[in-house]
């Protein structure tokens, strides 16, 4: 196993510790849940109109709502955040050392989940990303990827491309992703989000604590590293 798949697999157990795995199965089902009403009220609201146009914000924002009424713990809370410039809003989900945002991305087929050294495809992904959830891309918004404090995932449930024919009351697939710092630059994880529960099931007494500073370093290096190399394969 090389660096970057022993990174992946930290990271990985990372986010199980400090994310439990009911909270992950309750922003599963609370995005699901908000998929089946947005696509309720399209369906009976617009009736002429394209679902093209009021699709993907009623989707994105009716997201945000149902992300925004889970309930808080001491470790786990979910608070309303206002972009800058101001005119939209997202739900920043603070659970112990991480920190998740979630936007729906909008593909034309299934969404591919693949490692990180298919930088091409992620840079599609990262445009999309950009276009419809831009202030994650602005030195404003909370930092992506390993900032000093946190970690910042991204929890990306994908739609099928907005036509009046297609299916939009569920999810065609949801992805856990962790950008660089950069995250025009790449992703240190990029993949289906059912494959965190393996290592749910690992997580016990006999497994050893992660250290966020730890992890935070590592990453950097990786970043470094990968820079340093111009990005080749």
């Amino acid at each position: 196993m090389n660096q970057a798949e022993l990174n992946k697999e930290e990271l990985c157990r990372f986010i199980c510790q400090e994310l439990p795995s009911h909270r992950l199965q309750q922003m599963l089902e609370s995005i699901e849940a908000a998929f089946q009403k947005s696509d309720s009220h399209l369906k009976e609201t617009y009736k002429h109109v394209p679902l093209a146009g009021p699709g993907p914000q009623s989707h994105h924002f009716t997201v945000q709502e149902a992300l925004l009424s889970l309930p808080k713990d001491e470790n786990f809370e979910v608070s309303n955040q206002v972009t800058k410039p101001a005119g939209g809003h997202y739900a920043l989900v603070r659970a112990s050392s991480m920190q998740i945002t979630t936007s729906v991305i909008t593909m034309g087929r299934t969404p591919p989940i693949r490692d990180a050294r298919f930088r091409r495809l992620l840079g599609l992904i990262n445009k999309r990303l950009e276009k419809q959830h831009p202030d994650l891309f602005k030195a404003s918004a909370s930092p992506l990827g390993p900032s000093q404090e946190a970690l910042h995932a991204l929890l990306l449930p994908h739609t099928m491309k907005w036509t009046d024919s297609s299916d939009h009351s569920s999810p065609i697939g949801v992805a856990i992703a962790v950008p660089y710092s950069d995250p025009r630059a790449g992703f240190h994880l990029f993949m289906d989000v059912g494959q965190l529960w393996q290592y749910y099931n690992e997580v016990g007494d006999e497994i050893v604590d992660i250290a966020y500073p730890t992890l935070r370093d590592r990453m950097r290096r990786a970043e470094n590293r990968d820079q340093n190399e111009g990005g080749n394969e």
